[in-house]
């Protein structure tokens, strides 16, 4: 049976995700002394990723993380504690590059098709990464086991993405440009569009990573049913 002092972890991590508003600003353990070297940190991490991927949580162990990341065990726990801490650092770094995609455009102001399609191309291109496919499966399997840890998982990162498309949404309603009566249904109605089955046929495995192309292809394609299906009602329509 699964302790509850991990379940309890895992929650905090994405509690904190939260608080800090994605990975900014979240470090780890920090002690007296002379700083440390980031790159062990990076390599760490790295390796661990790498262990729960391929192995999953509970198969891997600190031992092969420290020896894949090039290091004692001892820096290994004296940088993160244990291995629970780098699956929370894993979870807080999928979650902040989950968020990272809603933030505006540093090119200015784009049409409305063409930031929806971008955010949709962004968006898949993620997903659809097989690193993320079996982070996917991996965070499936450790959430089954704790409805707290899923509850807060999609409120940190698919919930909170939802919420940032549907202000979008908002946004261009109040422009005229769309229009809804429920800005969440909304990009819940667009972001199926933009996926189809595609992301549940390459969890179970049945087809490849879509090329470029067919990614930008698709959300473009979502994007522009979308656009048809909330057009804006004519006056006296």
């Amino acid at each position: 049976m699964r302790p509850l002092l991990f379940e309890a972890r895992h929650v905090k991590a994405i509690e904190l995700v939260e608080a800090a508003g994605g990975c900014a600003g979240l470090r780890t353990r920090a002690g007296p002394g002379r700083p440390r070297d980031p790159s062990k940190n990076d390599a760490i991490l790295s390796a661990a990723r790498e262990s729960f991927l391929e192995k999953g949580f509970h198969a891997s162990t600190i031992e092969d993380i420290a020896a894949r990341a090039g290091v004692s065990k001892v820096t290994l726990y004296n940088r993160f504690g244990d291995k629970e801490a780098l699956f929370d650092e894993m979870v807080r770094g999928e979650v902040g590059r989950m968020n990272a995609l809603f933030e505006p455009s540093v090119d200015g102001p784009m049409a409305l098709a063409d930031r929806l399609t971008a955010i949709g191309t962004a968006l898949l291109e993620m997903l659809f990464e097989p690193d993320h496919v079996r982070f996917d499966r991996l965070i499936s399997g450790e959430i089954a086991q704790s409805p707290k840890l899923a509850k807060r998982f999609f409120e940190a990162a698919p919930g909170k993405c939802r919420g940032a498309l549907a202000a979008i949404i908002d946004e261009a309603a109040a422009r005229g440009e769309v229009s809804v009566d429920d800005s969440e249904l909304a990009a819940e109605d667009l972001t199926a569009l933009w996926k189809g089955f595609c992301d549940f046929q390459l969890k179970l495995g049945l087809i490849e990573r879509p090329p470029h192309d067919a990614i930008v292809a698709r959300a473009a394609r979502g994007t522009e049913v979308f656009l048809r299906a909330y057009a804006p009602v004519p006056q006296g329509g």
